[in-house]
């Protein structure tokens, strides 16, 4: 009964001309709305360098620290006019503003006079940011306003890599000279270790000998004091030899008088000398004298005592004169010799002393100066040996701040060094190489490394799910515009309502399977739009298509023509929330809860999973809720059918103006 009840309904589709035409026209609705949507925006971006763009470039250019002329913004827009990724045409400002005004240019993009200054100044005492100017219109293009901003922030994205590769690149060489310096600082802070602790020693003895120069000092300044008075007393003594000494050449000259007169005495002792031979002849007649009268007393033997005393007596003075002069005489000679040869060299001497007498006074006088300026040096010495005191324990007392002070430099450049060894050992060597690719890395520091675990081949291929999905939508709803949703005269007939809904079902279901067969060759075949399983994506259409069929059935079945035109208003609620185009989170809160709930939702994440290459139990996921659909909106159109069949109201008593 079901065969022949679809049997008949297709036999009154094609029974005319008119109605044939009527249905291949609804037929190709799917393939027309769907192919020809798809078509014009397989791959848009493809196609951007048709988009005509203004660009401006007021850029004076400046110049950068390194002395080097620039124009940061020429050679942007130099590069935006290489890669054609929009239609650039270099104009005036004037023109450009001219031109997104009427139309000629969508938009326009403008490099300011100060673009380069502003990004030079980025490395001076007043940054200031360097600016784009973006020029849109809406009323040429929403997407085209955003179009240009993708733009805009692409150049922006493009300068900022280019200084930042080049700050970096100047960072990392500065880095390097001071790598270099520290190494030299090192080994000077080595060397400097080296030296302090040399000082350090040096400062060391410095303080005890400057302490040995603070008691020497001492010592010195009391021996000064003693000098002083020595000095003084000196002054004073030779004061008085100068006054003596004045008066010798007075005392030279009694001296030499008093010299001829012991000349003088010593010849007239000579003269007396030569007075004592008479006497000694005197003895000797003495001596005749005697020995006659003794001889004379003796002859006639007999000797008076008288003549014995007058002998004895005159020989005790014949002996004692001759004793005498003899002695004397042997005495008197030699020694008046030498008193006459003395007194002759006192005379000479005397005579030289006289003569030097002069010269002595004024070397005695000469002295007595020097004497005198000796005692004022020796006071001025002390003084000067009391501060020189006072100043080498100060020295004393310095030397040993230095010496700890020393000490402190000697840690503190061992410090130094170690800290300038680790600082070296943290700063990394490179070659320039090296610090031009981590200038780049610098620069860029964050590549997005895409791993797409399903990826659209294009954008028309991204929009393919929902238009594919929409365009059954829309084919079913146009087929139910001819196709009577249930046979009134099985109806009437009371004939078994539930394969009277079937066969009403089966009807649209068959045409369905033939309209999204068609569009998936139009877009497989036609577009080049592969998919990842291309079987069961065919099937996974047909499966949406019969779902779609039953669901606008239950509503013809239940409401007739209103239930049509709920299709409709049905098909635009999924076409919001079915998240075609964008998430279906970014919807508001009340499109978002019914999300999930809608037929289509689901079938546009099962056409993708299996166009893409997705996930088996995401699709499975996607088939449930629908294989639910299917089989509520039928159990609705069999309960439809059993009661149109039982029951008949005026509405379905009058013709309808959808499938009559």
């Amino acid at each position: 009964m079901i065969i022949t009840l679809v049997r008949t309904e297709l036999a009154r589709l094609t029974s005319s001309k008119m109605g044939i035409l009527s249905l291949v026209a609804l037929m190709t609705v799917p393939l027309v709305y769907g192919g020809l949507y798809l078509w014009g925006n397989q791959d848009p971006y493809s196609r951007l360098d048709q988009i005509p763009a203004a660009l401006v470039v007021d850029d004076t250019g400046a110049t950068n620290d390194d002395g080097v002329a620039v124009n940061y913004g020429q050679d942007a827009a130099d590069e935006l006019l290489d890669g054609m990724d929009f239609g650039w045409v270099e104009v005036s400002a004037a023109q450009a503003k001219a031109g997104i005004v009427s139309g000629e240019y969508d938009f326009g993009l403008t490099f300011p006079a100060d673009f380069s200054t502003d990004l030079v100044s980025a490395g001076g005492d007043d940054p200031t940011a360097a600016q784009l100017a973006l020029t849109t219109s809406d009323t040429n293009s929403y997407l085209s306003s955003t179009l240009a901003e993708r733009a805009a922030e692409a150049v922006r994205v493009t300068v900022a890599e280019q200084l930042g590769e080049e700050a970096a690149g100047t960072l990392l060489d500065s880095l390097e000279q001071v790598r270099e310096g520290l190494i030299d600082a090192a080994d000077g802070a080595t060397q400097l270790s080296d030296g302090a602790a040399t000082a350090a020693t040096g400062a060391h003895t410095l303080a005890d000998g400057a302490a040995s120069a603070a008691s020497g000092a001492a010592s010195l300044s009391t021996g000064n004091a003693s000098l002083s008075t020595g000095a003084t007393k000196l002054s004073t003594g030779l004061s008085q030899l100068d006054t003596q000494a004045g008066a010798l050449p007075g005392s030279t000259a009694a001296l030499a008088t008093g010299a001829a007169s012991v000349a003088s005495g010593a010849s007239t002792a000579a003269t007396g000398e030569a007075a004592l031979v008479t006497p000694a002849a005197q003895a000797s007649q003495l001596s005749a004298a005697v020995q006659t009268e003794s001889a004379a007393a003796f002859a006639d033997g007999i000797v008076t005592p008288d003549e014995s005393t007058s002998i004895q007596k005159k020989l005790a003075q014949l002996a004692a004169l001759t004793t005498g002069v003899s002695d004397g005489t042997a005495k008197i000679a030699p020694g008046l010799s030498t008193l006459s040869s003395g007194a002759a060299q006192v005379s000479a001497g005397t005579n030289t002393l006289n003569a030097q007498a002069p010269v002595l006074a004024n070397a005695v006088h000469t002295a007595a100066t020097g004497a005198a300026t000796l005692a004022s040096g020796a006071k001025s010495a002390a003084s000067g040996a009391s501060g020189l005191a006072t100043g080498t324990a100060q020295l004393s007392t310095g030397a040993t701040d230095l010496s700890t002070g020393i000490d402190s430099l000697a840690s503190g450049s061992s410090e130094l060094s170690t800290s300038l060894g680790d600082a070296v050992v943290k700063i990394p060597g490179s070659t320039d190489a090296e610090r031009s690719k981590a200038a780049a890395a610098i620069a860029d520091p964050v590549l997005v490394k895409r791993t797409s675990l399903t990826e659209a081949e294009n954008y028309g291929a991204g929009l393919a799910p929902f238009f594919i999905t929409l365009a059954a939508w829309i084919g079913m709803y146009a087929l139910f515009l001819l196709v009577r949703p249930l046979s009134r005269r099985a109806l009437t007939a009371v004939r078994r309502p539930v394969r009277t809904a079937l066969a009403g079902w089966l009807t649209p279901a068959l045409l369905g399977v033939l309209q999204v067969a068609g569009l998936f060759a139009i877009v497989t075949f036609g577009l080049g739009m592969h998919s990842a399983n291309p079987l069961g994506l065919l099937g996974f259409l047909a499966f949406i298509s019969i779902t779609f069929a039953s669901i606008i059935l239950a509503l013809n079945v239940w409401l007739g023509s209103v239930g049509q035109f709920i299709g409709l208003i049905l098909m635009v609620v999924q076409l919001v929330t079915a998240g075609g185009t964008f998430p279906w989170q970014t919807l508001p809160a009340p499109l978002a809860f019914i999300h999930q709930g809608l037929p289509m939702s689901h079938a546009v994440d099962g056409v993708r999973q299996l166009m893409y290459g997705g996930s088996p139990a995401a699709f499975w996921a996607s088939v449930l809720p629908l294989a639910a659909w299917l089989l509520i909106s039928l159990a609705a159109s069999a309960l439809g059918a059993l009661k149109q069949g039982r029951f008949r109201t005026l509405r379905e008593l009058r013709p309808s103006p959808i499938g009559a």
